[in-house]
């Protein structure tokens, strides 16, 4: 069963504003906070992970409402639309805080933020596996979306760090990084909205009026409980050392926020290029191999950061940026394809549509992890005695630095392997 290019690849189109939002976020969130805004590193990191869990309050009921909508634009997409309007005006608005922002005016902008990326986000997700009952189809989708994942990614972990190091690095930087931000996100979701008018939705069912039942009956099936703990450790992992990047690349590595911006590059280049292998990878082997190949191979590389030194060799820069673009886009891949997986396998078992509970959780666990890790970022920043606009950094400093960008991500990583033995649903499964 195929569907029409304009469906698949404007569904994957939402993804480049989604990865716009979440990875500028992870990379320069925290940078800006503290030095730009000047709030100091622990009370920075409390901030992001409080607005995190307000999420607790929106995740759900979206999810659970969007299962449930009837209008002339569908389930799902009225909600889209209403995040093509918010998000980037949130962005914005955030970026040009400035020096001296009021406390409660950034979290009131990340609180807006973070509704807007659920509105679009949590429909999203639950749209493949309505879309086609075919797990390869799906795959070819998850392909899709990780490409575009990969470009939303080059903006935050690139684009982004390039725009404001060539503006000085203060103020100025992030207001021109505002507004390029907000128009490339409105463009994305948007555009998704518009591409996926007449999309197809089989076998929609009802589901259960009480979302606590569903919630209670999705948590207890065992692939789903394997991969929210992936899930959960991979973000944690990613998320402390993506928030690391742009600290240890000017207080360790001795490079300007410039060649963070190369550094990226690197890596979402490559990760766009070897999408399709995966893809093929993935239908031949299966996602679970494929997701323990790449993510025992991106521990390895991850604890290369424990040697590298001030000014290090650019081929041992990038020769680490290629292979993180290799493995990060396998990883993407196999684990977005698993949450698809699952979907078509509860509804068969229990001809209920309930995505967008799936998707709710599955956006809500992201979150929360995501302000979990800049907590542990602010706290490892604090202790170490990391200093805001200090030209040098202590010895203590740096070796918290090292500590975030190689050793705790490795861990992390390192510890989810066991639950990807654990995942047992399969492709064979949702052929029969």
């Amino acid at each position: 069963m195929t569907l029409k290019k304009t469906f698949v690849w404007g569904w994957g189109l939402g993804s480049i504003g989604l990865a716009v939002v979440h990875n500028t976020l992870n990379v320069l969130l925290m940078a800006y906070l503290i030095r730009v805004v000047g709030i100091e590193p622990a009370l920075a990191g409390t901030i992001v992970l409080a607005t995190k869990l307000v999420d607790v309050l929106t995740d759900m009921p979206v999810g659970w409402l969007s299962d449930r909508t009837h209008s002339r634009f569908g389930r799902r997409r009225p909600f889209m639309l209403a995040a093509a309007l918010i998000t980037p005006a949130a962005a914005y608005l955030l970026f040009t805080a400035g020096p001296g922002g009021q406390t409660q005016a950034i979290i009131s902008l990340l609180l807006l933020s973070a509704v807007g990326y659920t509105l679009f986000n949590v429909p999203y997700l639950s749209m493949p596996a309505e879309m086609t009952k075919s797990p390869d189809v799906r795959t070819h989708m998850v392909g899709i979306r990780s490409s575009a994942i990969a470009l939303g990614t080059l903006f935050g972990i690139s684009a982004a760090p390039i725009i404001v190091g060539q503006l000085g690095g203060g103020a100025a930087g992030y207001n021109s990084l505002a507004l390029i931000m907000a128009g490339a996100i409105f463009v994305a979701f948007f555009g998704s909205f518009t591409s996926l008018n007449g999309a197809p939705d089989h076998a929609a069912g009802d589901p259960p009026s009480a979302l606590l039942q569903q919630l209670r009956s999705i948590i207890k099936g065992r692939s789903y409980q394997m991969l929210l703990a992936i899930k959960i450790l991979h973000l944690l992992g990613l998320a402390v050392g993506a928030g690391s990047l742009l600290f240890f690349f000017t207080g360790a590595l001795k490079y300007d926020a410039t060649m963070l911006g190369l550094y990226g590059m690197v890596t979402t280049l490559t990760w766009t290029i070897v999408m399709p292998l995966w893809t093929w990878l993935a239908n031949r082997i299966g996602k679970r191999k494929g997701y323990m190949l790449a993510t025992a191979l991106y521990t390895i590389v991850t604890l290369t950061w424990l040697l590298a030194e001030p000014q290090e060799p650019f081929a041992q820069l990038y020769g680490r940026a290629f292979m993180f673009g290799i493995l990060s886009g396998g990883m993407l891949l196999m684990g977005n394809g698993m949450l698809q997986d699952i979907m078509d396998d509860d509804f068969r078992k229990n001809g209920e549509r309930r995505n967008g509970v799936f998707a709710a959780s599955y956006s809500l666990t992201e979150k929360i992890t995501s302000g979990l890790a800049a907590q542990i970022l602010g706290f490892i920043l604090a202790y170490t005695g990391y200093q805001r606009g200090a030209e040098e950094q202590s010895p203590d400093a740096i070796s918290g630095l090292y500590f975030s960008v190689g050793f705790v991500p490795a861990i992390c990583m390192g510890a989810s392997l066991l639950f990807i033995y654990y995942y047992t649903l399969s492709e064979e499964d949702l052929r029969s």
